[in-house]
Order: C-alpha cells, then structure tokens, then sequence
C-alpha cells in the first residue's frame, strides 16, 4: 500500500504540480494500475497532523447521483458544475455516477468533491448511516438504480431534487430509462427542476399524466463557470488550434445523432477561407472524420481548465445542434461559455437560446456562411448583465431559495458587518467591486466604506458622482495600506470588519455565509482570511496557499489554523479587537507586511488565525504595486527587515510557521 502511495505522489510531481506538495493522495480503490492514473478518482487523504489542524464540514452536505464521472467533458458537465460550484460555496459535496467513462481520453484532475464513487461501489448500510435530515440529494437521471438512495433520503427527511436533464425516453436513456423510477422521483422529490423550458414542460405533463400534485417544478438552465471563463484574463494560443481569416470553434459531444455535420459539411465548403476547430472525442466517429473538408479539424478532448484559451483565440463559435427530440430539449452549456468569452455564436433554432443576445440562429447553411462572410457583432455591456444572471453561482443561488424556507442572516451579522475598501488609481476596478457588494447585499446589509489613497485618475470623483448616497467616501492624506485602512475603520459603525481589495467583487448572495458559520462556532478565532501565507527560515512572506493543491484546503475540510498570516483581502474580525491592537502599524506604509504584522499581533493576543477558500467573492490582480519591479522588490525587502526585527524581539515564535 505505502509503495503505491509513493507512486501516486512521484506521478502528481511529475505532472505539473508544484515541488512543494508534500501531502499524500490516495485513489478511491487500489485495485486499479497505477499505471493508468486517469481511470481513476483523485480525492485528497488527510494526513494524522492534518486531521488535528483542519476543521471538517460538518453540515451543508450534497450529495449527488449522475449518469457519469466528474472529469467526462473534461469536468465540464452540469453535474460536475453544481459539484463544483456549492463546493466553492462551504458546501460538502459527495458524488456518485452510475456507468463508468467511455471516452478514450480520460483527463486526470484533482476533484473538488469528498467522495466520487462508482455508485455499485457503496456499502448502503454504512451510507444511510451517515445522512442527516439537513442534506440535499441531486437526482439527474430517472433509473432504478437510484432508488435505493432515494428511499433512503426520504426516510430522512432529506431535500430531494430531480433534475430533468434530457429527454430520456429518446436513444439517450435506453440503457436506463425507468417509467416506474420517473414516478418515484416525481413523487418524492422535494423540487422538481427543467434545465431546458421543454423539459420543465415535459415535467409538467409527467405530473398530470400521473396524476401527482402540490410539486414545484422551476427552470434552471446551465450557466457558465465565471472564474474560469474571462476575458479579462490573459491566455496563451493552444498550439493545436489552426487559424484562418476567421477561426470557428465548437466544443463537446461530438458523437450525437443531434450534431448536424451536414450543416456543418455545407458551411465548410462555402467558406474555404475559414478554419473550423471541433474539440471533442471523435474515436467513435472516425468515418465521418474522413468524410469532412480539410478545414475542420478535430482536436480531441481537451479538460475545460483549457477551453478559455481556444475561445479567446476564435472569432466565432458555433452550436451546429438538430432541433430533433434531442436536440430541441437541449439547453447548451457551452453556449454560456461561448458568451462569457465574447465570442458572437452561430447556431441552429433551439428554443432555449433564440431569445439570447449576441446569438445569431438559423437552419440553413447559406445564413451561417452569410454570418461568417459578413461579420457579427458583440454587445459586450448586454453580456456582462448575462453573465451576471447566469453564472454557476446564480443557479446554486436560486437552488437554495427554492429549498430553504428561512434564509435570514443571524441576527448577530446582519447590518453589523462593514467592508472597508482602499482606492488608488482603481477606477477600472472599483466599480465592479462596489456593485456587486450592492447587487448581493440585502441577506447582509453591510456598510461599504472606500477610502482614496491619493488617486490621480478620477476614480474620487467617480465615486463621489456615482455613489455619494450608498458608500461612505473618505480621502487619505497620503497613498499607504495601512493609514488608508485605519481610517476608514475609524468611521465604520458596525461590530465586525472587513477588508476586501478593490479588484475583488463578490459572486453571490450566500458569500459571507462560510465565514459566517465559522465565526458563530469558533469564539478563539480572532481573525479570518480568504488569503494567506507561511514565513521561510529567516522570517520573510514565502509560499502562499495558492502554490498548493486546493489552494491548502482539500474540500473536506472548512477551515485550518496552520498557516503563518493571513492576507488583508478578505480579512474579517471585530472592530473593538482592531482598536485594541491599535490596527495596522504605520510603519508599513505605503505597503508590505502590513497585513502579516496585524496577523501575528492578533495571534500574540492569544486569539488564533485561520483560513477558508469559500469566501464567495473573485480576483482578478491589476497589479498597482507595480509587482516586479526593481522598486517593488526594494519595498518588500524594506517592510521585510522591520516586520523580522520587530518580530524577533517581540515573540519569536510568531515567525516558525514555515513552509
């Protein structure tokens, strides 16, 4: 067993992942080759120390039941989405499939998921063992295989949602579809959901022809993984991608009877000029493959981590669907993604998109050559308020409030939280930040302060004309972290504060509940961070916790207290504890260290630090600091010497938190 371990981990160095990983990874049965690490389910094995320092999820469980594994489609699937999103949100996610993986290329990836099981593999006494009435099941597939786990949750007086993902009594669910496991689910099922308007219809029409009533049914169509697909980012060119006077891209299933490669036969003859990139496994397909014009060109599987790269490098992408009995009750993922990436998409008549800006449809190839020939648009500001409505986050969202009947914040954080944001030179930032704190802050009511360093930009003056009667606004008499900080502490009103940095904006409406459960539970912890770091030997800032695997936090657990500081974008802790510690040393200023400096002050009190991932907010650094630069690294080492100095004759302990 150990020499298989040590194989696993000598293959995770050799493949990518940074020399520091020190943590054991173990496969879900042993009993395969690790020869062929792909075919199996990478989860993360707590060592004995860990288990000591990391605080496991104890609530807010899913479970899911899917068709397939978490890393088919490269992980980009529905079910591998809702995994990964309520995992970013706090939640313990648990994920079983029923068929193993049919694609040649099977991508090996660290899964954000406590369990991935083959659904024959579970031991059910032990399963029903371990559900609580607080957990939500996820059903997306109407097979007797899945029965069982849905007796169990109703028993348990779980939530239980069926998700009607395709039109299973096509070809698509021959190998499964069960009339009398669609009634069970209907019936049992706490809420009812059409990813496509058909198949909410379709669910409809199942409860009057069963004659089941009182059952909510919704519309929840896919979305699109905002962290991972922006444009903002900057990627480099697939190497496989072929360019032309205009690039066409389309990636996922390729082997559907739904796929129309006459169309797209059509259009690539008409336009020989153009090269037209399918990325997909097409082993199963090969005598089409040989049938298609030199200009289609077919990639493979690619994991969806890679697909922002060939979108940014496209001019169009495309949706060649049939609207058949497959094709119409389709409502496609990747169509989000194509738009997130603001890319103009050309595609057939689904009912589900025709209504969406930014897409051109029609069934004829002479339209789609016309489209290609005489260029399309893009509304970019029409695409930033889609995004911001259907994105992973807004589904997960919308999920929860249609499950919980309370969703109130405690009492004890509700209007009693103020965020205090710096603003240097950030006005293509700042509003991105503020708005979404306002677009997500009725559960919380937080107070929003922004304090201006000095900017020369106009930034002061936007936010005086733009927000005078929603934020409070103060100017710094100078540019520093750390006086900037202070002040605006000193005119918040509320109990507990927050830091977060001007290009940050937060993602849902839930966002601050981790820490919230957090705080609530763990009186000893006196400040908590969504960033955050260890010292080397000589007591300098060194790794960071996105050099890890899980950015140090595998999905088991909510938190841990083993790192050395904790970073200011993020931070929260009480007002009265800042104004005792005296906030942030002056001496730091303009920036560095000041953030590490109140960590181990805090820590020096006799309270504890700890850090969590599932702060719902994103980050994209604009980099103000000019990091890099010769007077940068010059300031780092300056803020460097004092932090050590300081810290060695106060408590030197402070600083063995190395990595």
């Amino acid at each position: 067993m150990n020499q298989k371990i040590e194989k696993v981990k000598e293959y995770y160095k050799s493949n990518g992942l940074k020399e520091t990983i020190k943590k054991v990874y173990r496969y879900t049965s042993f009993k395969l080759k690790i020869k062929n690490p792909s075919k199996s389910n990478v989860v993360y094995k707590l060592s004995k120390r860990e288990k000591e320092l990391i605080n496991l999820k104890t609530h807010n469980r899913i479970f899911m039941f899917t068709n397939i594994p978490y890393f088919d489609v490269g992980g980009g699937q529905r079910a591998a989405q809702l995994a990964k999103t309520f995992n970013s949100m706090g939640y313990e996610v648990q994920y079983f499939y029923a068929f193993e993986s049919s694609e040649t290329a099977k991508h090996t990836m660290l899964l954000p998921v406590t369990v991935h099981k083959k659904i024959s593999k579970i031991k059910r006494e032990e399963f029903e063992k371990d559900i609580k009435k607080e957990d939500i099941f996820i059903f997306e597939a109407p097979m007797d295989t899945f029965i069982p786990y849905l007796e169990m949750a109703e028993k348990n007086k779980c939530r239980i949602i069926y998700e009607n993902i395709d039109n299973w009594e096509t070809s698509l669910g021959k190998m499964f579809f069960s009339e009398e496991a669609l009634k069970q689910f209907l019936k049992k099922s706490t809420l009812l959901i059409g990813t496509a308007k058909l198949l909410e219809e379709q669910l409809k029409n199942y409860l009057k022809k069963y004659n089941i009533k009182n059952k909510k049914t919704i519309y929840l169509p896919n979305a699109v993984d905002s962290d991972l697909f922006d444009p903002r980012k900057k990627y480099d060119k697939p190497e496989d991608l072929i360019l032309g006077k205009k690039t066409l891209i389309y990636y996922g299933s390729l082997w559907g009877s739904w796929f129309d490669w006459d169309l797209l036969k059509k259009v690539a003859k008409e336009c020989q000029q153009v090269e037209i990139n399918l990325i997909g496994d097409y082993a199963g397909i090969m005598d089409i493959v040989k049938k298609m014009p030199k200009n289609v060109h077919f990639l493979g599987l690619k994991k969806q981590t890679d697909l922002p790269s060939y979108l940014q490098y496209s001019d169009y992408a495309i949706l060649p669907f049939k609207p058949d009995e497959i094709g119409k009750y389709v409502s496609p993922l990747k169509l989000f993604e194509y738009i997130a990436m603001n890319k103009p998409v050309i595609s057939t008549k689904l009912d589900d998109i025709l209504e969406y800006e930014n897409v051109y449809s029609s069934n004829l190839s002479e339209d789609w050559v016309n489209y290609i020939n005489e260029g399309l648009s893009f509304n970019e500001e029409s695409r930033n308020k889609f995004i911001l409505e259907n994105d992973w986050y807004a589904r997960c969202s919308e999920l929860i409030d249609n499950l919980e009947n309370d969703n109130r914040c405690p009492k004890e954080f509700y209007n009693n939280i103020s965020i205090v944001i710096l603003n240097y030179n950030n006005k293509n930032v700042i509003e991105n930040c503020i708005n979404s704190i306002l677009r997500f802050n009725e559960r919380y009511n937080v107070e929003i302060i922004v304090v201006d360093n000095q900017s020369t930009d106009g930034s002061y003056k936007l936010l005086q004309e733009k927000y005078s009667d929603k934020i409070k606004l103060y100017q710094n008499t100078k540019n520093g972290c750390s006086s900037g900080r202070n002040l605006g502490v000193s005119k918040a009103s509320k109990e507990y504060i927050m830091f977060l940095d001007s290009d940050q904006w937060v993602l849902h409406k839930y966002w601050l509940d981790a820490y919230i459960d957090i705080l609530q539970k763990n009186k000893k912890i006196g400040a908590l961070g969504w960033a955050a770091g260890w010292f080397n030997k000589e007591g300098y800032s060194y790794h960071v916790v996105d050099s890890f695997p899980y950015k140090y936090l595998p999905p088991i657990g909510l938190y841990r207290s083993d790192i050395g500081y904790l970073g200011t974008g993020g931070m929260i802790l009480k007002k009265k504890l800042f104004d005792k510690l005296e906030g942030f040393d002056l001496n730091y200023d303009p920036t560095c260290y000041e953030d590490t400096d109140l960590s181990l002050k805090i820590r020096n009190s006799g309270l504890e630090i700890a850090y969590t991932t599932y702060l719902g907010v994103g980050h994209l650094p604009h980099q103000t600091t000019k990091s890099g630069t010769k007077e940068h690294d010059n300031l780092i080492k300056s803020k460097g010497d004092y932090f050590i100095s300081k810290w060695k004759k106060k408590n030197p302990k402070l600083l063995k938190y190395i990595k």
